[in-house]
């Protein structure tokens, strides 16, 4: 018989481990900067010799976290990051963010690139800070940027809006690498089956082909001698998915343009699913997928919601970009 286990570990100006969880939430998403984790500890807690500080649990924001879950004796990591903030109402309630905390209090000085490639600009950002950073394609471009937000993560928050760049932490070997790139990584990750009437436990699905999705890229950029340069791609009638990045030769602007409306456009399966606890499953991984209608296709993944606690191990899957539909 499977059993439910958990191992907590809270790193401040003392390691504390738990073994026991009310609840937790999981958040993994490569469309926003910063996976989450929520705990809930059980009531009856106990903090060893620890003297509570006006009701307050001896733990605090900017302690680090780390979140092991399982069944029996199988557990793995599911979360690294930071304590955002510690609710000490009982049950106490504790919220997590990845290595996204440190950089939305990293100040950064304003600079002005001209003709400047992405890891150019995200090697400014991160300089000081520790933390390793990976792009998932070599020489992508900016043309001339100007860094003028007061943190890194506000910056790169620029990035993602402005020039459709995803910027998003990974775990690797123990360690939160950034990722950022225009695609999905190709690296550390690997494929999941998941079939109706074996692992998967409900789905909603809608599934499309490519030619009935709709959707236009609008792509502008402003050269050195502020030319402006536009580049118009795709349905009239469709979704419009807007581009700005200035500095670049228009052959350089209609492959952003290109790649961000191939992105859009797949065939395919567009919902989510929800699986057990394991086996594990994490953003950018890949899921071969046999619906319950008996279509199958091989997907990236793309946002996963782990919960784990009373109601059972569980993780609701949303798939992203497909790589083969049978």
């Amino acid at each position: 018989m499977l059993k439910l286990k958990s191992e907590i570990t809270i790193k401040g100006e003392k390691t504390w481990v738990f073994y026991a969880l009310a609840n937790c939430t999981i958040v993994q998403d490569v469309s926003t900067l910063t996976d989450t984790c929520e705990i809930q500890l059980p009531k009856k807690i106990k903090w060893e010799q620890a003297v509570l500080q006006n009701g307050k649990p001896p733990v605090k924001r900017g302690d680090q976290i780390t979140v092991k879950l399982g069944y029996n004796n199988d557990l793995q990591m599911r979360f690294s990051g930071f304590i955002r903030s510690v609710d000490a109402k009982v049950p106490i309630t504790i919220k997590c963010e990845d290595g996204m905390f440190i950089l939305k209090t990293k100040k950064v000085k304003p600079k002005t690139f001209a003709n400047a490639q992405v890891k150019d600009v995200i090697s400014y950002l991160l300089e000081g800070t520790g933390i390793k950073f990976k792009m998932i394609e070599d020489g992508l471009k900016l043309g001339n940027w100007r860094i003028t937000k007061p943190t890194v993560a506000e910056e790169l928050q620029e990035l993602k809006e402005k020039a459709m760049l995803m910027c998003y932490f990974r775990e690797l070997k123990g360690e939160n690498v950034l990722y950022v790139g225009l695609a999905y990584p190709t690296d550390n990750r690997k494929k999941i089956i998941v079939k109706y009437g074996k692992n998967l436990i409900s789905e909603n699905f809608e599934y499309r082909e490519k030619e009935d999705i709709r959707a236009r890229v609008e792509a502008q950029s402003f050269d050195a001698k502020h030319k402006k340069i536009t580049y118009e791609f795709g349905d009239k009638d469709g979704d419009v998915i807007k581009i700005r990045i200035d500095g670049l030769s228009e052959a350089e602007l209609k492959k952003y343009a290109m790649q961000a409306l191939e992105r859009y456009k797949q065939s395919g399966f567009k919902g989510s699913f929800e699986t057990f606890g394991q086996p594990e499953i994490n953003k950018c991984d890949m899921v071969d997928i046999t619906a319950s209608d008996g279509n199958q296709g091989l997907y990236l993944i793309k946002k996963n919601e782990i919960s784990f606690g009373l109601s059972g191990y569980r993780q609701k899957v949303e798939l992203g970009q497909p790589l083969s539909i049978k």
